[in-house]
């Protein structure tokens, strides 16, 4: 599914929930002209969250390497520097602290 097309649907959804919310809406959802279907749905839901926990920080590791305690990154494994904010090999966030 397109991003676009995951704006679109959760604009639509979002137009739903401020319609329920404002006592705008008969719950006649069957005939309603924002009701989508349910697999597209599923699709957008599941990208999204899918997107999003991309976008989770990774913890930064240490690691052995020739005798020396290194940083790395928790997603890689390559090493980092102390206050990277990003990993230079995979780009993933990197969080220093629990």
């Amino acid at each position: 599914m397109t991003i676009q097309r995951m704006i679109e649907l959760l604009g639509i959804e979002h137009e739903c929930m401020l319609r329920g919310a404002h006592n705008d809406c008969d719950r006649d959802c069957a005939n309603c002209e924002l009701v989508q279907d349910d697999g597209d749905l599923h699709e957008m839901y599941t990208d999204v969250i899918a997107l999003l926990k991309e976008q989770e920080a990774v913890q930064v590791i240490q690691r052995e390497v020739m005798h020396m305690l290194v940083w790395c990154c928790g997603s890689c494994g390559v090493a980092i520097t102390d206050g990277d904010k990003f990993c230079r090999m995979c780009g993933k966030k990197v969080k220093w602290n629990d």
